[in-house]
């Protein structure tokens, strides 16, 4: 093996030496890089540069594959739009369903919708917005139900109740005194 010395752009190094991992010599990766770009080349991809600064199983199928998947999502944020009377509390509606578990798909967005319109009608918008702090917080809701509340609810009240007054029993007398001390 012989060694060839080229002339390099120095820009060009630099700009290549940036992408570099530690634990690789310089030496090492141009060497990678440019047999990686020399198979790139060899499998008709069109410029070199596609390659170093894209994908790197960049062809013409995984092109059309990125170009509809993009689409996809496209459709997908275009399509779960925040009602005009929501739209006040679009930052707790979004950050909620970014780390929602379960499925994401329009149909649920649109239940969750209803389901924050029923908040609002039935405990007020308060409600909500403590509901979707909450479900932010813990991260692992699958969705923000009225269900959910009001059970949630039925639990917490049950602890919070006071003790009901219970029959008096045959035994015990209620004694009165008049006001000079004596039994009535």
């Amino acid at each position: 093996m012989s060694i060839f010395r080229p002339v390099l752009d120095q820009d060009l190094i630099a700009r290549i030496l940036e992408l570099k991992p530690k634990y690789m010599t310089a030496t090492v990766f141009l060497n990678s890089m440019l047999e990686d770009a020399y198979k790139a080349r060899c499998k008709e991809l069109q410029y070199m540069a596609q390659y170093i600064y894209k994908d790197k199983e960049l062809d013409k199928k995984g092109l059309e594959a990125k170009e509809q998947k993009e689409k996809i999502n496209k459709k997908e944020k275009q399509e779960k739009i925040i009602p005009e009377d929501l739209i006040h509390l679009e930052e707790l509606i979004l950050e909620f369903w970014k780390g929602k578990k379960g499925a994401k798909s329009i149909e649920a967005w649109k239940r969750q919708i209803t389901q924050y319109r029923k908040f609002i009608e039935k405990y007020g918008e308060q409600v909500l917005k403590d509901q979707l702090d909450a479900g932010i917080l813990a991260g692992t809701w699958k969705g923000c139900t009225i269900k959910n509340y009001e059970e949630q609810q039925q639990r917490i009240n049950r602890f919070n109740k006071e003790p009901e007054q219970t029959a008096t029993h045959p035994n015990q007398k209620v004694v009165q005194f008049d006001d000079n001390g004596f039994l009535i």
